[in-house]
């Protein structure tokens, strides 16, 4: 008869998640919430370089064009459009540098909230 009980649960679960935390290790991002702001900024330092996935919404307001860019250390990459009425959006940026970088929204007249987020 096969043992069951808390030692083999125990044992699985620990299993379960040295596997789910391994990818998220190298994993990161910061997010901000900018209630009626016209810019929304996230910033940081860690940045390994790579694949950056920038995320950004805008809420409420009038149905105007927003503006997204990412900033590194090397220059601006990665600017986009979306309107205030669109969903949520995403974009990814390819072969950017490591370090500092900065994430910035630009909406032009007012609005509820700007959401922006950048995560690798």
């Amino acid at each position: 008869m096969a043992r069951t009980g808390k030692p083999f649960a125990a044992a699985a679960l620990a299993v379960g998640i040295a596997f789910m935390t391994t990818p998220a290790a190298s994993a990161g991002g910061y997010s901000k919430r900018c209630p009626a702001e016209s810019v929304c900024r996230v910033e940081g330092h860690d940045f390994p370089g790579g694949t950056l996935s920038i995320d950004a919404d805008a809420i409420g307001g009038p149905n105007t064009r927003v503006r997204i860019r990412y900033k590194g250390d090397h220059a601006q990459r990665c600017v986009a459009e979306f309107w205030v009425n669109d969903p949520p959006r995403s974009w990814v940026c390819h072969n950017t540098h490591p370090g500092h970088y900065r994430v910035i929204v630009d909406a032009p007249e007012r609005h509820d909230a700007l959401v922006v987020g950048a995560r690798w």
